[in-house]
């Protein structure tokens, strides 16, 4: 009777081991699709950021050219208006 029970303890513990190993595998496994799945997002957050700092940095030149151009008309209707007020006050 102690040797069924040991035969038999000797074959789950087989078994187990066996299971143990393939779950081992399983993990391993999910953890590379989980490092290349991290790789790749990391990549693509790195082109979206990339992308958005150039649309930015496009955007902040554009401002500064059209407020060149609205403080170059502001001067220029500043002086007309000093202009005009010359022009009324003499006549």
């Amino acid at each position: 009777m102690n040797d069924k029970m040991f035969g038999l303890m000797e074959k789950m513990y087989s078994e187990m081991q066996n299971g143990f190993k393939e779950l081992r595998g399983e993990l391993k496994e999910g953890l590379q699709r989980l490092e290349k799945g991290q790789v790749k997002l990391e990549n693509e957050l790195k082109e979206a950021k990339d992308i958005l700092f150039d649309g930015y940095k496009q955007n902040y030149e554009k401002l500064e050219v059209l407020e060149n151009k609205v403080d170059k008309l502001a001067t220029t209707v500043e002086r007309h208006d000093i202009e005009l007020k010359v022009i009324k006050t003499a006549k």
